[in-house]
């Protein structure tokens, strides 16, 4: 990939990164393999197999990226939990808890940092990834050090943007918690302040048209802040349990229609959404607009249907 043509590597790069390529030093790069293979690391490269399809769509994505572990846990679904480093119980509690089930069909992945990161982690055990500020090599805090030796020895993953070596600081943290956001379908802010790292990952997140989600708690606590703050500029949704966010992308339990009353215009309605369709397609068929809307919106709180943008598909 190195020595390719321009426009060979436009097929895999996005163009702002081939200067960087076009400048690499090709004795330190031997350098840097021979650390992370001592190490045990794999080096992705953009045209590799297993780098994550989600950070090949952004320009701002590093060309590489280091990973410790399974790789198998690239190629599948994940969800970002994330908080502050002093949590309260209630966020302890509820960060282990989303992320145990949410594990179930989901990866969580997380920041690795002491706090909700550290028990989004632990609930998912081992389903679970953890993105690094600092070169792979470093196991930023030391103190979940162990957390991360078992997350490797056990099927999950550790991955990192940095060059071996690199310490954790105040510039490679932002660019950690954008990778959380882009690698993800979504992400849970549990608990945090309103200048805490979490929430600039979760506006990342929005930013990227990804679904943000929060947990309601009392207003007069400090780590409610943050997810007040998301309320409030319309950035994050509430959610009141792991099933909440799972049926939001589809991957909840399906329901028996035959156990839950609807009326006869209800069932015609539910009928004609096999797909995703449009108000428009379906006011073709139901012209009665405000008929049209209680029947959607009744269907919707059934736990039947959801809207996505102007259309509606079934859960």
């Amino acid at each position: 990939m190195l020595k390719a043509k321009t426009d060979e590597l436009l097929e895999i790069v996005p163009k702002n990164l081939i200067p960087l390529l076009r400048n690499l030093d090709f004795k330190r790069a031997e350098e840097e393999i021979k650390k992370a293979q001592a190490l045990n690391v794999k080096i992705l490269f953009l045209d590799d197999e297993n780098f994550p399809l989600e950070l090949k769509n952004y320009d701002f994505t590093t060309p590489i990226l280091y990973a410790w572990g399974n790789l198998e846990l690239l190629k599948k679904l994940k969800f970002s939990i994330v908080g502050t480093r002093k949590p309260s119980e209630y966020g302890k509690n509820i960060a282990y808890k989303f992320s145990n089930i949410l594990s179930q069909k989901l990866v969580i992945v997380s920041g690795g940092a002491i706090g909700i990161d550290t028990y989004a982690h632990l609930g998912a055990f081992p389903n679970t990834i953890v993105v690094l500020g600092s070169g792979i090599d470093i196991l930023h805090p030391k103190s979940n050090e162990k957390l991360f030796k078992k997350i490797y020895n056990e099927g999950g993953l550790i991955i990192s943007q940095f060059p071996i070596g690199t310490k954790p600081s105040k510039e490679t943290f932002p660019i950690r918690n954008l990778t959380i956001s882009a690698l993800s379908i979504g992400v849970l802010l549990v608990e945090g302040s309103e200048d805490s790292g979490a929430l600039i990952t979760a506006k990342y997140a929005f930013e990227l048209n990804k679904d943000v989600f929060t947990i309601p708690n009392r207003i007069d606590v400090p780590q409610a802040k943050g997810p007040i703050k998301l309320i409030k500029e319309h950035i994050a949704q509430i959610v009141e349990s792991p099933e909440d966010i799972l049926l939001n992308f589809g991957l909840g339990t399906n329901k028996n229609i035959k156990d839950i009353e609807l009326t006869e215009f209800e069932k015609k309605v539910y009928e004609k959404i096999i797909s995703r369709v449009s108000i428009d397609e379906l006011l073709e068929v139901f012209p009665n607009y405000s008929e049209l809307i209680t029947a959607l919106t009744s269907l919707e709180l059934k736990g039947l249907i959801r809207q996505i943008g102007n259309s509606y598909e079934r859960v």
